[in-house]
Protein backbone atom coordinates (compact mmCIF):
# COMPACT_ATOMS: atom_id res chain seq x y z
CA UNK A 1 0.00 0.00 0.00
CA UNK A 2 1.09 3.41 -0.60
CA UNK A 3 1.91 5.46 2.20
CA UNK A 4 -0.27 8.25 1.56
CA UNK A 5 -3.28 6.08 1.00
CA UNK A 6 -2.33 4.37 4.80
CA UNK A 7 -2.20 7.67 6.46
CA UNK A 8 -6.13 8.15 4.62
CA UNK A 9 -7.22 4.75 5.76
CA UNK A 10 -5.48 5.70 9.61
CA UNK A 11 -7.59 8.95 9.81
CA UNK A 12 -10.79 7.31 8.32
CA UNK A 13 -10.31 4.23 10.80
CA UNK A 14 -9.85 6.82 13.50
CA UNK A 15 -13.12 8.44 13.05
CA UNK A 16 -11.54 11.66 11.08
CA UNK A 17 -14.22 12.33 8.57
CA UNK A 18 -13.07 15.79 7.15
CA UNK A 19 -9.46 17.01 6.01
CA UNK A 20 -8.56 21.07 6.16
CA UNK A 21 -5.78 22.20 4.47
CA UNK A 22 -4.08 23.83 1.05
CA UNK A 23 -2.67 22.24 -1.70
CA UNK A 24 1.08 22.16 -2.43
CA UNK A 25 4.17 20.64 -4.29
CA UNK A 26 5.10 19.08 -1.05
CA UNK A 27 2.29 17.58 0.31
CA UNK A 28 0.19 16.59 -3.49
CA UNK A 29 0.70 12.68 -2.77
CA UNK A 30 -1.23 13.42 0.35
CA UNK A 31 -3.99 15.10 -0.73
CA UNK A 32 -4.56 12.83 -3.47
CA UNK A 33 -5.11 10.00 -1.37
CA UNK A 34 -7.12 12.05 0.91
CA UNK A 35 -9.13 13.21 -2.36
CA UNK A 36 -9.67 9.67 -3.63
CA UNK A 37 -10.42 7.94 0.23
CA UNK A 38 -14.41 7.15 0.11
CA UNK A 39 -15.24 8.14 4.00
CA UNK A 40 -12.76 11.30 3.99
CA UNK A 41 -13.74 14.87 2.85
CA UNK A 42 -11.19 17.31 1.50
CA UNK A 43 -12.02 20.83 2.55
CA UNK A 44 -9.72 24.06 0.58
CA UNK A 45 -9.02 26.55 2.89
CA UNK A 46 -7.51 29.93 1.55
CA UNK A 47 -4.57 30.41 3.77
CA UNK A 48 -3.37 27.30 5.99
CA UNK A 49 -3.45 29.57 8.87
CA UNK A 50 -7.36 29.04 8.30
CA UNK A 51 -7.29 25.22 7.94
CA UNK A 52 -5.84 24.70 11.23
CA UNK A 53 -8.25 26.60 13.12
CA UNK A 54 -10.81 24.94 10.75
CA UNK A 55 -9.63 21.60 12.65
CA UNK A 56 -9.57 23.56 15.94
CA UNK A 57 -12.72 24.89 15.79
CA UNK A 58 -14.55 21.32 14.85
CA UNK A 59 -12.08 19.74 17.76
CA UNK A 60 -13.84 22.35 20.43
CA UNK A 61 -17.24 22.04 19.32
CA UNK A 62 -17.06 17.89 19.35
CA UNK A 63 -14.54 16.90 21.13
CA UNK A 64 -13.17 14.60 18.63
CA UNK A 65 -9.63 14.55 16.89
CA UNK A 66 -9.62 16.83 14.06
CA UNK A 67 -7.05 16.90 11.32
CA UNK A 68 -5.10 19.55 9.35
CA UNK A 69 -2.04 19.69 6.57
CA UNK A 70 0.03 21.99 4.52
CA UNK A 71 2.64 22.15 2.54
CA UNK A 72 6.24 22.83 3.80
CA UNK A 73 8.32 26.04 4.22
CA UNK A 74 5.45 28.75 4.40
CA UNK A 75 2.70 26.76 4.50
CA UNK A 76 3.80 25.52 7.44
CA UNK A 77 4.36 28.26 9.23
CA UNK A 78 1.40 29.68 8.19
CA UNK A 79 -0.16 26.78 10.21
CA UNK A 80 1.71 27.13 13.28
CA UNK A 81 -0.54 29.90 14.46
CA UNK A 82 -3.26 27.44 14.30
CA UNK A 83 -1.15 24.86 16.34
CA UNK A 84 -0.08 26.81 19.09
CA UNK A 85 -3.93 27.94 19.65
CA UNK A 86 -4.44 23.96 19.84
CA UNK A 87 -1.78 23.80 22.40
CA UNK A 88 -2.62 26.10 24.59
CA UNK A 89 -6.22 25.35 24.84
CA UNK A 90 -5.90 21.67 25.19
CA UNK A 91 -7.52 20.79 21.14
CA UNK A 92 -6.84 17.09 20.27
CA UNK A 93 -5.55 17.99 16.67
CA UNK A 94 -3.22 15.99 14.05
CA UNK A 95 -1.16 17.86 11.78
CA UNK A 96 0.42 16.51 8.91
CA UNK A 97 3.27 19.46 6.53
CA UNK A 98 4.92 18.24 3.26
CA UNK A 99 8.70 18.51 3.33
CA UNK A 100 11.28 18.02 0.29
CA UNK A 101 12.88 14.61 -0.08
CA UNK A 102 14.56 13.10 2.75
CA UNK A 103 17.41 12.22 0.16
CA UNK A 104 17.88 15.86 -0.42
CA UNK A 105 19.41 16.53 3.16
CA UNK A 106 22.87 16.99 3.56
CA UNK A 107 25.05 16.47 6.55
CA UNK A 108 25.26 19.38 7.73
CA UNK A 109 23.60 20.76 10.67
CA UNK A 110 24.88 24.33 10.19
CA UNK A 111 23.28 24.65 6.37
CA UNK A 112 20.47 27.39 6.80
CA UNK A 113 18.59 25.45 4.07
CA UNK A 114 18.17 22.15 2.64
CA UNK A 115 15.91 22.97 -0.50
CA UNK A 116 13.09 24.76 -1.97
CA UNK A 117 10.91 25.71 0.77
CA UNK A 118 12.62 23.66 3.31
CA UNK A 119 11.89 25.09 6.82
CA UNK A 120 12.77 22.99 10.20
CA UNK A 121 8.97 22.84 10.98
CA UNK A 122 10.14 20.18 13.96
CA UNK A 123 12.00 22.31 15.84
CA UNK A 124 9.64 25.69 15.86
CA UNK A 125 6.81 23.25 16.62
CA UNK A 126 8.12 21.42 19.78
CA UNK A 127 6.96 23.73 22.14
CA UNK A 128 3.48 24.25 20.86
CA UNK A 129 2.82 20.10 20.29
CA UNK A 130 2.84 16.85 22.66
CA UNK A 131 4.34 14.82 19.89
CA UNK A 132 6.51 16.49 16.88
CA UNK A 133 8.40 14.62 14.48
CA UNK A 134 9.84 13.96 10.88
CA UNK A 135 9.25 10.53 9.28
CA UNK A 136 12.71 9.48 7.91
CA UNK A 137 11.81 6.09 7.06
CA UNK A 138 8.58 4.61 5.51
CA UNK A 139 8.35 1.69 8.20
CA UNK A 140 8.27 3.88 11.36
CA UNK A 141 5.65 5.94 9.85
CA UNK A 142 3.01 3.45 10.93
CA UNK A 143 4.27 3.79 14.27
CA UNK A 144 4.59 7.04 14.45
CA UNK A 145 0.89 7.44 13.32
CA UNK A 146 -0.22 5.62 16.23
CA UNK A 147 1.97 7.10 18.92
CA UNK A 148 0.86 10.71 17.26
CA UNK A 149 -2.93 9.90 17.66
CA UNK A 150 -2.73 8.03 20.76
CA UNK A 151 -0.66 11.26 22.34
CA UNK A 152 -3.48 13.89 21.03
CA UNK A 153 -6.40 12.08 22.86
CA UNK A 154 -4.61 10.52 25.76
CA UNK A 155 -4.32 12.84 29.30
CA UNK A 156 -4.37 16.31 28.81
CA UNK A 157 -4.94 16.56 24.97
CA UNK A 158 -3.45 18.98 22.89
CA UNK A 159 -1.95 19.08 18.88
CA UNK A 160 0.63 16.73 17.45
CA UNK A 161 2.70 17.63 14.30
CA UNK A 162 4.01 15.09 11.74
CA UNK A 163 6.71 16.25 9.25
CA UNK A 164 6.42 14.07 6.22
CA UNK A 165 8.90 14.46 3.15
CA UNK A 166 7.56 14.05 0.00
CA UNK A 167 9.74 10.58 -0.68
CA UNK A 168 7.78 9.41 2.34
CA UNK A 169 4.70 9.53 1.18
CA UNK A 170 5.24 7.87 -2.11
CA UNK A 171 6.71 4.55 -0.55
CA UNK A 172 5.26 1.21 -0.47
CA UNK A 173 4.56 -0.93 3.00
CA UNK A 174 2.62 -3.52 3.96
CA UNK A 175 0.09 -2.99 6.52
CA UNK A 176 0.03 -6.49 7.93
CA UNK A 177 3.37 -5.89 9.05
CA UNK A 178 2.29 -3.58 11.93
CA UNK A 179 0.00 -3.59 14.69
CA UNK A 180 -0.12 -1.52 18.21
CA UNK A 181 -1.33 -1.55 21.17
CA UNK A 182 -3.43 1.76 22.64
CA UNK A 183 -0.44 3.26 23.82
CA UNK A 184 1.12 6.82 22.93
CA UNK A 185 4.32 5.79 24.08
CA UNK A 186 4.34 8.19 26.67
CA UNK A 187 3.98 8.28 30.31
CA UNK A 188 0.33 8.63 31.50
CA UNK A 189 -0.11 10.35 35.36
CA UNK A 190 -0.52 8.51 37.89
CA UNK A 191 -3.31 9.45 40.08
CA UNK A 192 -2.70 8.67 43.67
CA UNK A 193 -6.54 8.24 44.39
CA UNK A 194 -9.66 7.33 42.81
CA UNK A 195 -12.29 9.84 41.52
CA UNK A 196 -14.51 8.53 44.22
CA UNK A 197 -11.95 8.91 47.30
CA UNK A 198 -11.51 12.49 45.58
CA UNK A 199 -15.55 13.39 45.20
CA UNK A 200 -15.77 12.13 49.06
CA UNK A 201 -12.88 14.39 50.22
CA UNK A 202 -14.42 17.32 48.12
CA UNK A 203 -18.12 17.04 49.93
CA UNK A 204 -17.01 16.68 53.34
CA UNK A 205 -14.84 20.04 53.08
CA UNK A 206 -18.20 21.45 50.92
CA UNK A 207 -20.33 20.29 54.12
CA UNK A 208 -18.13 22.06 56.52
CA UNK A 209 -17.66 25.43 54.52
CA UNK A 210 -20.33 28.16 55.31
CA UNK A 211 -19.96 30.12 52.03
CA UNK A 212 -19.06 26.92 49.17
CA UNK A 213 -18.53 28.26 45.68
CA UNK A 214 -17.70 25.43 42.76
CA UNK A 215 -15.20 26.97 39.80
CA UNK A 216 -15.14 25.00 36.49
CA UNK A 217 -13.40 25.05 33.40
CA UNK A 218 -12.34 23.53 30.15
CA UNK A 219 -11.05 20.62 32.60
CA UNK A 220 -14.51 19.30 32.23
CA UNK A 221 -15.62 17.34 29.24
CA UNK A 222 -18.69 19.16 27.51
CA UNK A 223 -20.48 16.21 26.43
CA UNK A 224 -20.99 16.21 30.42
CA UNK A 225 -22.70 19.35 30.53
CA UNK A 226 -26.21 17.52 32.21
CA UNK A 227 -24.03 15.80 34.84
CA UNK A 228 -22.67 19.20 35.18
CA UNK A 229 -25.54 21.00 35.85
CA UNK A 230 -27.25 18.05 37.77
CA UNK A 231 -24.72 18.10 40.31
CA UNK A 232 -24.86 22.58 40.45
CA UNK A 233 -28.45 21.90 40.74
CA UNK A 234 -28.23 18.99 43.57
CA UNK A 235 -26.09 20.88 45.52
CA UNK A 236 -27.47 24.17 44.57
CA UNK A 237 -24.28 25.65 44.94
CA UNK A 238 -23.39 29.18 43.66
CA UNK A 239 -21.37 28.12 40.49
CA UNK A 240 -18.88 30.16 38.21
CA UNK A 241 -16.86 29.45 35.33
CA UNK A 242 -13.54 30.53 33.08
CA UNK A 243 -14.59 32.24 30.33
CA UNK A 244 -13.33 29.68 27.96
CA UNK A 245 -15.67 27.46 30.07
CA UNK A 246 -18.93 29.55 29.85
CA UNK A 247 -20.87 26.92 28.04
CA UNK A 248 -21.20 25.06 30.55
CA UNK A 249 -24.13 26.25 31.90
CA UNK A 250 -27.02 28.10 30.49
CA UNK A 251 -26.64 31.37 30.38
CA UNK A 252 -30.23 32.08 32.53
CA UNK A 253 -29.21 29.50 35.09
CA UNK A 254 -29.83 30.87 38.28
CA UNK A 255 -27.12 29.27 40.04
CA UNK A 256 -24.74 30.25 37.43
CA UNK A 257 -23.24 33.75 38.36
CA UNK A 258 -21.44 33.98 35.31
CA UNK A 259 -17.09 33.67 34.50
CA UNK A 260 -14.63 34.66 36.63
CA UNK A 261 -11.45 36.86 35.68
CA UNK A 262 -9.36 39.79 36.86
CA UNK A 263 -9.29 41.54 33.31
CA UNK A 264 -13.23 41.45 32.14
CA UNK A 265 -14.70 38.48 34.47
CA UNK A 266 -18.11 39.51 35.51
CA UNK A 267 -18.74 41.76 38.29
CA UNK A 268 -20.39 40.24 40.70
CA UNK A 269 -18.76 37.06 40.15
CA UNK A 270 -15.07 38.37 40.61
CA UNK A 271 -16.61 40.30 44.24
CA UNK A 272 -18.09 36.90 45.38
CA UNK A 273 -14.87 34.59 44.86
CA UNK A 274 -12.44 37.04 46.09
CA UNK A 275 -13.79 38.86 49.00
CA UNK A 276 -17.15 36.18 49.66
CA UNK A 277 -16.16 32.79 49.65
CA UNK A 278 -14.44 31.19 52.41
CA UNK A 279 -14.08 27.67 50.22
CA UNK A 280 -13.09 27.23 46.26
CA UNK A 281 -13.75 24.00 44.78
CA UNK A 282 -11.86 24.00 41.54
CA UNK A 283 -12.39 21.78 38.81
CA UNK A 284 -10.60 21.85 35.70
CA UNK A 285 -9.98 25.45 35.69
CA UNK A 286 -6.12 26.65 35.93
CA UNK A 287 -6.74 29.36 38.39
CA UNK A 288 -4.09 31.44 36.08
CA UNK A 289 -3.40 34.88 36.60
CA UNK A 290 -5.63 36.24 34.20
CA UNK A 291 -8.47 34.39 36.52
CA UNK A 292 -7.15 35.66 39.75
CA UNK A 293 -5.45 39.12 38.97
CA UNK A 294 -1.55 39.57 38.70
CA UNK A 295 -1.45 39.14 42.81
CA UNK A 296 -2.04 35.66 43.10
CA UNK A 297 -1.47 35.92 46.95
CA UNK A 298 -4.07 38.32 47.26
CA UNK A 299 -6.47 36.38 45.56
CA UNK A 300 -9.56 35.09 47.18
CA UNK A 301 -7.07 35.28 50.73
CA UNK A 302 -10.28 34.19 53.48
CA UNK A 303 -11.13 31.11 51.23
CA UNK A 304 -9.61 27.26 51.06
CA UNK A 305 -9.31 26.36 47.69
CA UNK A 306 -9.43 22.83 46.13
CA UNK A 307 -8.11 22.27 42.81
CA UNK A 308 -8.62 19.07 40.79
CA UNK A 309 -6.44 19.05 37.65
CA UNK A 310 -4.79 16.04 35.15
CA UNK A 311 -1.98 18.59 35.32
CA UNK A 312 0.70 18.12 37.52
CA UNK A 313 2.34 21.07 36.49
CA UNK A 314 -0.56 23.43 36.80
CA UNK A 315 -1.13 21.90 40.17
CA UNK A 316 2.82 23.12 41.09
CA UNK A 317 1.75 26.53 40.41
CA UNK A 318 0.25 27.14 43.62
CA UNK A 319 -2.19 30.01 44.50
CA UNK A 320 -2.23 29.64 48.58
CA UNK A 321 0.69 27.76 50.52
CA UNK A 322 -2.30 25.60 52.24
CA UNK A 323 -5.09 24.63 49.45
CA UNK A 324 -5.43 21.31 48.39
CA UNK A 325 -4.85 19.18 45.05
CA UNK A 326 -6.01 16.32 43.52
CA UNK A 327 -3.98 14.99 40.49
CA UNK A 328 -7.40 13.52 38.88
CA UNK A 329 -9.51 14.32 35.50
CA UNK A 330 -11.49 16.90 36.42
CA UNK A 331 -14.71 15.20 34.58
CA UNK A 332 -13.87 12.00 36.44
CA UNK A 333 -14.01 13.86 39.67
CA UNK A 334 -16.98 15.87 38.61
CA UNK A 335 -19.20 12.56 37.75
CA UNK A 336 -18.19 10.87 41.22
CA UNK A 337 -19.35 13.91 42.85
CA UNK A 338 -22.67 13.86 41.17
CA UNK A 339 -23.14 10.16 42.18
CA UNK A 340 -22.32 10.50 45.64
CA UNK A 341 -24.27 14.07 45.87
CA UNK A 342 -27.40 13.65 48.26
CA UNK A 343 -28.23 17.28 48.55
CA UNK A 344 -27.86 20.83 49.08
CA UNK A 345 -24.91 21.63 50.88
CA UNK A 346 -25.31 25.44 50.58
CA UNK A 347 -27.16 27.45 53.49
CA UNK A 348 -29.92 29.51 52.03
CA UNK A 349 -28.72 32.65 53.87
CA UNK A 350 -25.52 32.08 51.58
CA UNK A 351 -27.31 31.71 48.10
CA UNK A 352 -29.22 34.81 49.01
CA UNK A 353 -25.91 36.89 49.55
CA UNK A 354 -24.98 35.78 46.38
CA UNK A 355 -28.32 36.74 44.71
CA UNK A 356 -28.29 39.91 45.99
CA UNK A 357 -24.63 41.05 44.99
CA UNK A 358 -25.73 40.10 41.79
CA UNK A 359 -28.75 41.94 40.98
CA UNK A 360 -26.99 45.20 42.57
CA UNK A 361 -23.99 44.81 40.57
CA UNK A 362 -26.02 43.79 37.36
CA UNK A 363 -28.33 46.38 37.87
CA UNK A 364 -25.22 49.22 38.06
CA UNK A 365 -23.51 47.45 34.96
CA UNK A 366 -26.59 47.54 32.84
CA UNK A 367 -27.46 51.16 33.74
CA UNK A 368 -23.88 52.44 32.30
CA UNK A 369 -24.06 53.83 28.75
CA UNK A 370 -20.80 52.57 28.24
CA UNK A 371 -22.19 48.80 28.04
CA UNK A 372 -24.67 49.64 24.98
CA UNK A 373 -22.51 47.19 22.93
CA UNK A 374 -23.21 44.05 25.74
CA UNK A 375 -27.19 44.98 24.96
CA UNK A 376 -26.54 44.90 21.30
CA UNK A 377 -24.50 41.24 21.89
CA UNK A 378 -27.92 40.28 24.40
CA UNK A 379 -30.29 41.48 21.26
CA UNK A 380 -27.86 39.27 18.99
CA UNK A 381 -28.71 36.41 21.29
CA UNK A 382 -32.23 36.22 21.27
CA UNK A 383 -32.60 36.06 17.80
CA UNK A 384 -30.03 33.64 17.03
CA UNK A 385 -31.22 30.80 19.11
CA UNK A 386 -31.04 27.95 16.75
CA UNK A 387 -27.14 28.75 16.53
CA UNK A 388 -25.37 25.84 17.77
CA UNK A 389 -22.22 27.16 17.92
CA UNK A 390 -21.06 31.07 19.05
CA UNK A 391 -17.15 31.75 17.85
CA UNK A 392 -15.51 34.81 19.43
CA UNK A 393 -12.57 36.01 18.20
CA UNK A 394 -10.12 38.14 20.57
CA UNK A 395 -10.81 41.74 20.59
CA UNK A 396 -13.92 43.71 22.48
CA UNK A 397 -16.39 41.44 20.93
CA UNK A 398 -14.71 38.99 22.40
CA UNK A 399 -15.43 40.54 25.98
CA UNK A 400 -19.14 41.17 25.06
CA UNK A 401 -19.97 38.06 23.74
CA UNK A 402 -18.62 36.29 26.96
CA UNK A 403 -20.38 39.01 29.47
CA UNK A 404 -23.82 39.23 27.77
CA UNK A 405 -24.25 36.43 24.76
CA UNK A 406 -27.07 34.17 26.82
CA UNK A 407 -26.29 30.64 25.88
CA UNK A 408 -29.28 28.31 25.98
CA UNK A 409 -29.81 24.75 26.54
CA UNK A 410 -26.71 23.06 24.65
CA UNK A 411 -25.40 25.68 22.63
CA UNK A 412 -21.67 25.81 22.59
CA UNK A 413 -19.31 28.68 22.18
CA UNK A 414 -15.75 28.83 21.49
CA UNK A 415 -12.48 31.44 21.52
CA UNK A 416 -9.21 31.33 21.15
CA UNK A 417 -8.50 30.95 25.00
CA UNK A 418 -5.05 30.84 25.79
CA UNK A 419 -3.28 31.87 22.39
CA UNK A 420 -5.67 34.42 21.87
CA UNK A 421 -5.25 35.06 18.13
CA UNK A 422 -7.06 37.54 15.74
CA UNK A 423 -8.53 36.01 12.87
CA UNK A 424 -9.88 32.47 15.04
CA UNK A 425 -12.97 33.37 14.85
CA UNK A 426 -14.07 32.68 10.74
CA UNK A 427 -11.96 29.55 10.29
CA UNK A 428 -12.91 28.36 13.36
CA UNK A 429 -16.57 28.89 12.62
CA UNK A 430 -16.13 27.02 9.02
CA UNK A 431 -15.00 24.10 11.33
CA UNK A 432 -17.80 23.80 13.15
CA UNK A 433 -20.12 24.61 10.92
CA UNK A 434 -19.04 21.35 8.85
CA UNK A 435 -18.59 18.98 11.58
CA UNK A 436 -22.12 20.12 13.25
CA UNK A 437 -23.56 20.70 10.43
CA UNK A 438 -24.78 24.10 11.83
CA UNK A 439 -26.00 26.82 12.56
CA UNK A 440 -23.28 29.01 13.26
CA UNK A 441 -22.29 32.11 14.43
CA UNK A 442 -19.25 34.62 14.30
CA UNK A 443 -18.75 37.66 16.91
CA UNK A 444 -15.70 39.33 15.28
CA UNK A 445 -14.11 42.81 15.28
CA UNK A 446 -12.97 44.76 12.36
CA UNK A 447 -9.74 44.37 13.22
CA UNK A 448 -9.92 40.44 13.43
CA UNK A 449 -11.89 40.18 10.88
CA UNK A 450 -9.31 41.12 8.41
CA UNK A 451 -6.91 38.68 9.90
CA UNK A 452 -8.45 36.13 7.87
CA UNK A 453 -11.12 37.23 5.79
CA UNK A 454 -10.30 35.65 2.38
CA UNK A 455 -12.10 32.46 4.45
CA UNK A 456 -15.30 33.85 3.65
CA UNK A 457 -14.62 32.45 -0.13
CA UNK A 458 -14.71 29.06 1.63
CA UNK A 459 -17.39 29.68 3.61
CA UNK A 460 -19.57 30.98 0.02
CA UNK A 461 -17.92 27.99 -1.49
CA UNK A 462 -19.66 25.06 0.99
CA UNK A 463 -22.48 27.65 1.37
CA UNK A 464 -22.29 27.27 5.01
CA UNK A 465 -24.94 28.09 8.10
CA UNK A 466 -22.62 30.90 9.28
CA UNK A 467 -23.77 34.21 10.11
CA UNK A 468 -20.58 36.78 10.62
CA UNK A 469 -21.60 39.99 12.98
CA UNK A 470 -18.54 42.06 12.59
CA UNK A 471 -19.10 44.53 15.59
CA UNK A 472 -17.74 47.40 14.19
CA UNK A 473 -16.28 50.20 15.73
CA UNK A 474 -13.36 51.36 13.09
CA UNK A 475 -10.94 51.00 15.81
CA UNK A 476 -8.64 48.07 17.66
CA UNK A 477 -10.52 49.45 20.68
CA UNK A 478 -8.57 46.98 23.37
CA UNK A 479 -5.65 48.77 22.24
CA UNK A 480 -7.71 52.29 22.82
CA UNK A 481 -8.24 50.84 25.76
CA UNK A 482 -4.48 50.64 26.96
CA UNK A 483 -3.73 54.12 25.21
CA UNK A 484 -5.81 55.69 27.27
CA UNK A 485 -4.33 53.90 30.72
CA UNK A 486 -1.26 54.00 29.51
CA UNK A 487 -0.29 56.67 26.82
CA UNK A 488 -2.77 59.55 27.31
CA UNK A 489 -5.08 58.62 24.86
CA UNK A 490 -2.40 59.05 21.68
CA UNK A 491 -4.24 56.48 19.34
CA UNK A 492 -1.42 55.71 17.16
CA UNK A 493 -2.43 52.50 14.69
CA UNK A 494 -5.53 51.96 16.58
CA UNK A 495 -7.88 54.31 14.99
CA UNK A 496 -8.45 56.42 11.46
CA UNK A 497 -6.33 59.47 12.64
CA UNK A 498 -3.37 57.04 14.04
CA UNK A 499 -3.51 54.94 10.60
CA UNK A 500 -5.79 51.85 11.69
CA UNK A 501 -8.73 51.90 9.20
CA UNK A 502 -11.66 48.94 7.88
CA UNK A 503 -13.39 48.33 4.96
CA UNK A 504 -17.01 48.11 4.04
CA UNK A 505 -17.56 44.51 5.05
CA UNK A 506 -20.99 44.56 3.73
CA UNK A 507 -19.61 45.20 0.25
CA UNK A 508 -16.63 42.70 0.60
CA UNK A 509 -19.03 39.95 1.53
CA UNK A 510 -20.96 40.76 -1.40
CA UNK A 511 -18.02 40.98 -3.50
CA UNK A 512 -18.07 36.81 -2.24
CA UNK A 513 -21.56 36.40 -3.18
CA UNK A 514 -22.32 36.31 0.16
CA UNK A 515 -25.89 37.59 1.41
CA UNK A 516 -24.28 41.09 4.07
CA UNK A 517 -26.33 43.81 5.31
CA UNK A 518 -25.20 46.87 7.54
CA UNK A 519 -26.75 48.21 10.80
CA UNK A 520 -26.11 51.77 11.41
CA UNK A 521 -28.14 51.72 15.05
CA UNK A 522 -30.11 49.54 17.09
CA UNK A 523 -33.26 49.90 15.67
CA UNK A 524 -32.06 48.69 12.11
CA UNK A 525 -29.67 45.70 13.24
CA UNK A 526 -33.09 44.59 15.27
CA UNK A 527 -35.04 44.57 11.49
CA UNK A 528 -32.12 42.65 9.76
CA UNK A 529 -32.24 40.06 12.98
CA UNK A 530 -35.98 39.70 12.33
CA UNK A 531 -35.41 38.62 8.70
CA UNK A 532 -32.53 36.88 9.13
CA UNK A 533 -32.03 33.17 7.76
CA UNK A 534 -29.15 31.61 9.90
CA UNK A 535 -29.32 28.50 7.17
CA UNK A 536 -27.19 30.19 4.72
CA UNK A 537 -23.88 32.49 4.92
CA UNK A 538 -24.52 36.18 5.91
CA UNK A 539 -22.24 39.14 7.05
CA UNK A 540 -23.45 41.90 9.22
CA UNK A 541 -21.83 44.93 9.65
CA UNK A 542 -23.06 46.16 13.21
CA UNK A 543 -21.74 50.00 13.54
CA UNK A 544 -20.64 50.98 16.78
CA UNK A 545 -18.97 54.19 18.23
CA UNK A 546 -15.50 54.56 17.67
CA UNK A 547 -14.92 55.25 21.71
CA UNK A 548 -16.56 51.72 22.05
CA UNK A 549 -15.40 50.38 25.27
CA UNK A 550 -15.25 47.02 27.20
CA UNK A 551 -16.57 47.31 30.74
CA UNK A 552 -16.13 46.11 33.32
CA UNK A 553 -12.59 46.27 33.41
CA UNK A 554 -9.75 45.32 36.15
CA UNK A 555 -6.82 48.25 36.15
CA UNK A 556 -3.33 46.31 36.31
CA UNK A 557 -2.44 45.72 39.92
CA UNK A 558 -6.19 46.63 41.65
CA UNK A 559 -8.11 44.23 43.33
CA UNK A 560 -10.06 42.15 40.85
CA UNK A 561 -13.55 43.35 42.41
CA UNK A 562 -12.53 46.59 41.99
CA UNK A 563 -13.38 47.06 38.38
CA UNK A 564 -13.98 49.99 36.61
CA UNK A 565 -16.34 52.21 36.07
CA UNK A 566 -16.16 51.94 39.59
CA UNK A 567 -19.53 51.46 41.82
CA UNK A 568 -20.02 54.13 44.41
CA UNK A 569 -18.07 53.22 47.64
CA UNK A 570 -21.62 53.44 49.44
CA UNK A 571 -22.37 50.11 47.46
CA UNK A 572 -19.04 48.49 48.03
CA UNK A 573 -18.91 48.68 51.63
CA UNK A 574 -22.51 47.49 52.01
CA UNK A 575 -21.71 44.42 49.56
CA UNK A 576 -18.84 43.72 51.63
CA UNK A 577 -20.88 43.68 54.75
CA UNK A 578 -23.04 40.87 53.36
Amino acid sequence: MKTSDYIAEFLADHGIRHCYGYQGTMIAHLVDSLCRHPRLTNHVCLNEQGAAFAAVGEAKVTGRCAFAYSTSGPGAANLLNGVADAYYDSVPVLFITGQLNSYEYYDLPELKQHGFQEMDVVDMAKPVTKYCVQVRNAHDLPRILHEAYETAVSGRPGPVLIDLPMDMQRMEIDPEDYCFASSSGQAEPVFEMTPEACADEILEALRAAKRPVLAVGKGIDPALRKTLRDLVRTLEIPTVTSMPARDLLEYDDPLNFGHMGSGYGHRAVNMIVNKKTDLIVALGVSLCKRQTGMKTENFARDAQIIRVDIDSTELSRRIHEHEKSYLQDASDVMTALAAKAEGAVTDPAWLAVCRRIREELTAFDDSRPEREPNQITKLISEYTKDAKTVCLDVGQHMMWGSQSYALRGDQRMICSGGHGAMGFSLPAAIGAAISTGGPVITLTGDGSMQMNIQELEWMHREQLPITVFVMNNHSLGLIQQQQDSIFQGRYYSSVAEGGYTAPDFAKVAAAYGIHSARAENREELEQILKDLDLGKPNVIDVQLDVHSRAYPKTSFGEEMQNQQPYMPAELMKELLAL
